[in-house]
């Protein structure tokens, strides 16, 4: 994928999406949730997701170029997530190469982390199905 791409999405969908999210959030510790291109553009977020929209977007989109990069190189298969450590938790990217769409979430406890990983990668499964809806294409510009 390259070149500029801006989204096509219906509200309602984004709507759905939203919901998911939220449903994720209220059944974990995890904070921050959003579905984010693969080139940058936030699709939708928690209401806990407090960073700029534009730092939220690229720098998840700039780290799964990288990593699928890496991943490669390595000959380890697939990127699936990316979990990036900071002092006070995790921050949890998950991708799948067959989608134009990333999951990015946060959380605090690390002793948890197989748990997350399993209701991440439930709710990515079902954010999939919505995003079947969700249209990239290439932008425009006047």
């Amino acid at each position: 994928m390259s070149g500029d791409h801006e989204l096509e999405i219906d509200k309602e969908l984004q709507i759905e999406i939203m919901k998911e999210i939220e449903k994720l959030e209220g059944a974990t510790d995890l904070e921050g949730t959003a579905v984010i291109s693969k080139t940058g553009l936030r699709i939708a977020s928690a209401d806990t997701a407090s960073t700029t929209a534009d730092l939220f977007s690229a720098s998840p989109a700039t780290l799964i170029s990288l990593g699928t990069n890496i991943s490669e190189s390595l000959n380890q298969g697939e990127l699936r997530d990316i979990v990036v450590r900071g002092i006070e938790g995790f921050t949890i990217i998950t991708v799948t190469h067959d989608s134009d769409f990333m999951l990015i979430t946060n959380c605090r406890k690390g002793y948890s982390l197989g748990y997350y990983f399993s209701k991440i990668n439930k709710a990515f499964n079902e954010l999939q199905k919505l995003l079947t809806g969700a249209k990239l294409k290439e932008a425009t510009y006047t």
